[in-house]
């Protein structure tokens, strides 16, 4: 399981993996706000602070725009693309 912590909100949840934006869909506590979903806005971009190995690599529609738009480095993701599996701790920082 991994412990995903929020630290927009404080708000933390055991998740046994998946899609991120499906987790939040079920609990509005994580704080992440979603738009387009498709990796063309940026709305939903965190910063994972801790657990980065727990996360699927970032496919080129997302490395696109947090890269190529934003400017953004490796620990800057987007939270409707964002995939993880494993055990450990994931924490993540909204950057909007």
């Amino acid at each position: 399981m991994i412990r995903v912590e929020f630290v927009r909100t404080g708000y933390s949840v055991s998740w046994a993996g998946g899609r991120l934006v499906d987790l939040c869909d079920d609990d509005v506590r994580a704080g992440i706000p979603f738009a387009c979903r498709h990796a063309n806005c940026g709305t939903c971009r965190v910063e994972v602070e801790v657990g980065a190995p727990l996360c699927e690599p970032p496919d080129d529609d997302e490395l696109q725009l947090t890269e190529g738009v934003f400017g953004d480095g490796p620990t800057v993701r987007l939270g409707c693309q964002l995939r993880a599996s494993g055990d450990g701790v994931l924490r993540l920082r909204v950057l909007l």
